[in-house]
């Protein structure tokens, strides 16, 4: 009987060891899963990581541009040397080309989630871009300024300006089809191929085509 009491005894000891060790593990568990999704949560909502890409995103905004029309405005001659090294067609194949790298490097940062290749490629050839819209004089109404400043020579900078805009308008002409495509085409119809990261990259290059050939030859230079 005093045997039966002893082992009654040591198993309930052991019992409760062993419920303790579950308790321990997984209260440590649990601890190290709150801990591990509370870094992921304050990595994401880093306020500081958002401050550094709004500073960064003003400066490639501004500075490269502020460069480009200050040579156009207080060294003009200098500006007309460099710029009548290249036929304005091809000022307008360079412009849509920054242009045109600057959103697809963009896009697909944002859809691959790949910021520090495409993110940086993005923020470089925007800032290329930013600083030919200042050399140009970058306006809706772009022939009477370049008219203003280059004089006979302003055809250079048209042709950037054509190129630029042209890009950006086959933008819009490529969002209106996209966004067009996700409202009324169903998900069992076979254009929905175009709502595809791929398809929808295709698509944008080819509007972008279109708006290169109206930049060359439209009439815009």
């Amino acid at each position: 009987m005093v045997m039966v009491k002893k082992k009654n005894k040591r198993f309930k000891q052991s019992a409760k060891q062993t419920v303790a060790v579950d308790a321990i593990i997984a209260t440590s568990t649990v601890e190290q899963i709150s801990i591990a999704d509370a870094q992921r949560a304050v990595k994401r909502s880093n306020p500081w990581k958002y401050a550094g890409v709004a500073v960064l995103l003003l400066a490639v905004l501004t500075i490269p541009y502020g460069i480009g029309r200050d040579i156009a405005f207080h060294h003009t001659a200098d500006a007309i040397w460099f710029l009548s090294r290249v036929q304005p067609v091809g000022w307008a194949l360079i412009s849509w080309c920054v242009t045109t790298i600057t959103l697809i490097s963009l896009l697909i940062a944002v859809i691959e989630s790949r910021w520090c290749s495409w993110g940086a490629l993005a923020y470089f050839a925007f800032a290329v871009e930013q600083l030919l819209s200042g050399l140009s004089i970058l306006s809706t109404k772009y022939w009477w300024g370049t008219k203003v400043i280059f004089g006979s020579s302003s055809v250079y900078a048209n042709g950037i300006n054509a190129g630029i805009i042209c890009a950006m308008g086959a933008l819009g002409v490529f969002l209106v089809v996209y966004i067009t495509t996700l409202i009324f085409i169903k998900k069992t119809s076979p254009l929905n191929v175009f709502t595809r990261s791929w398809a929808a990259l295709t698509l944008f290059f080819v509007v972008e085509l279109g708006g290169l050939i109206v930049a060359m030859f439209g009439g815009f230079i």
